[in-house]
């Protein structure tokens, strides 16, 4: 009997024990859930651009994307702020806009400098993980419309090859396509499906003969898309 009640505490005390680590792993757990669930980070991407823009109503924007491609300029049709306008161009400075603005002007032609900055976003629980992701396909991003601004005005001053600007135009290619190819997860199908277009349409012109206004087309679509980053992922 003596030894059966000494069995019965040190039975009790085991479940004790063992009902202690339960407990303690299930808080544990319970705080890692609440951890992800209620994590947060900012997505500051901290871009401007300037858009040099001809306004126009939606039913007309076709046409006067295809007047503006035909004589030189992206033919970019762009939404912002409910508004529609055929983008000719598109600038890392406001003065560089603004310059190229005065200039048209003073050939009669009327364009507008259209201001654009990229919003800032917040994610959630596990997502917060792919902030610095997210940080470096917008930077790569920005990259490729650099190189494809600098193309384009070496092909206007001759200053460029084919070969060279064909050159350029591939490595804009594979950059995006590398990147949308390590952007794993459903949080990246938006933005990736933004890329491929870029992508494609960079692949599709390096076939042939290369102009300022495709390499301007391309370069305009990265910007378009970058100050758009916030939609792509909220």
């Amino acid at each position: 009997m003596r030894y059966y009640r000494s069995a019965r505490r040190g039975g009790g005390a085991v479940f004790f024990a063992v009902l202690a680590v339960f407990l303690c792993f299930a808080l544990l757990f319970t705080g890692i859930f609440y951890w992800s669930g209620s994590a947060h980070e900012t997505i500051s991407v901290s871009k401007t651009y300037y858009f040099l823009v001809r306004d126009c109503e939606d039913t007309t924007a076709s046409a006067v994307a295809g007047q503006i491609y035909f004589s030189g300029g992206a033919g970019y049709i762009q939404e912002a702020g409910g508004k529609s306008a055929v983008v000719l161009s598109c600038y890392f400075t406001e003065n560089d806009a603004q310059f190229v603005r005065s200039s048209m002007a003073e050939k009669g032609v009327e364009v507008a400098v259209r201001k654009l900055s990229a919003k800032d976003f917040s994610l959630s629980g596990s997502a917060c993980a792919e902030r610095s992701r997210l940080l470096s396909n917008a930077e790569t991003a920005e990259t490729c419309a650099k190189i494809l601004f600098d193309t384009a005005n070496g092909l206007e001053r001759t200053a460029v090859s084919q070969d060279e600007a064909r050159a350029a135009v591939r490595g804009v290619y594979k950059a995006l396509k590398g990147l949308r190819e390590g952007n794993a997860g459903g949080l990246y199908d938006r933005w990736n499906a933004a890329l491929y277009q870029t992508e494609r349409r960079a692949r599709e012109t390096a076939e042939g003969i290369l102009f300022a206004k495709d390499l301007r087309y391309l370069q305009v679509q990265l910007c378009d898309f970058i100050v758009n980053f916030s939609d792509y992922f909220t």
